[in-house]
């Protein structure tokens, strides 16, 4: 992925008001909680061997459940928690209730302690940089998010958090509804304020549904001002580019640069 500068970014820097995170791979590195609770789970296939099977099946087929509703979104009026659990539950040919409680155990309870750990390298010092550039912070993510945002240590930063299953949301994305309410808790309009996330296929086309320019960290692809994303190798590279993310920024010899440094190295072309 080559390095980007700021007149290949979908997006005006020096306008922006507000950034808004998708959380599950934006802002910790999700294969590695995903490995370390694969082991986990076969751990506990290995010692009840009837309940592991079921456990796996079920816990894919809730991920099945959430791609056919992504490609479906209705605007059904019916719990979107509860169309997935139903979906998967008929799926996997298990009980709701048994669905509902592998996933409350092994999607959303015990990866909480994997997280701090997963968080991704220069988030921290980017999110405090940009709240000291006043820029307003939120989260639009598929799932409730402030646990993992608790469990990250960055709970404190953000000022809107919204989810896929809110009752004014009710749509998974690629749906635009999510950041179109996030958008208006912010109070701020699309042109001022970048979606960034990590799946292409996914948030690229939330953004571009409610009008943003979105960035794709970790990710892989072209992009670029007229796709309207961009993808970025992670925060230092961000922070960078929006002259707020110095505190991670290297010179020569690993050296840190500090702010004017930095963003004189951008003007200059060296990002």
């Amino acid at each position: 992925m080559a390095r980007t500068g700021r007149s290949a970014l979908p997006f005006e820097p020096d306008t922006l008001k507000a950034l808004v995170f998708d959380v599950d791979g934006t802002l910790y590195r999700q294969s590695s909680v995903r490995l370390a609770m694969a082991r986990r789970l076969l751990w506990a296939c290995l010692a009840r061997p009837r309940e592991g099977a079921s456990t796996l099946r079920a816990l894919r087929a809730y991920r099945r459940a959430q791609e056919l509703l992504r490609n479906s979104n209705n605007g059904s009026a019916d719990d979107l928690a509860h169309r997935q659990v139903a979906l998967a539950a008929d799926i996997a040919r298990e009980d709701p209730g048994f669905v509902a409680a592998c996933v409350a155990r092994w999607m959303e309870q015990r990866p909480l302690e994997l997280l701090a750990r997963a968080r991704r390298p220069g988030l921290l010092e980017f999110l405090e940089a940009a709240k000291r550039r006043r820029l307003r912070l939120a989260v639009f993510s598929d799932y409730p998010a402030r646990a993992k945002l608790e469990a990250l240590g960055i709970d404190r930063l953000f000022d809107v958090v919204v989810s896929a299953q809110d009752p004014d949301v009710q749509e998974f994305k690629p749906s635009p509804r999510g950041l179109h309410l996030t958008l208006a808790r912010l109070g701020v309009s699309h042109r001022e304020t970048i979606y960034v996330g990590d799946r292409a296929d996914v948030d690229v086309r939330a953004a571009s549904r409610a009008g943003m320019a979105c960035v794709i960290i970790g990710g892989r692809g072209r992009g670029g001002p007229s796709a309207g994303w961009v993808a970025l190798h992670g925060y230092d590279e961000l922070g960078r580019l929006l002259g707020c993310g110095t505190e991670v920024a290297r010179g020569p010899g690993g050296s840190r640069l500090d702010g004017a440094r930095a963003h004189h190295g951008i003007q200059r072309g060296r990002v």
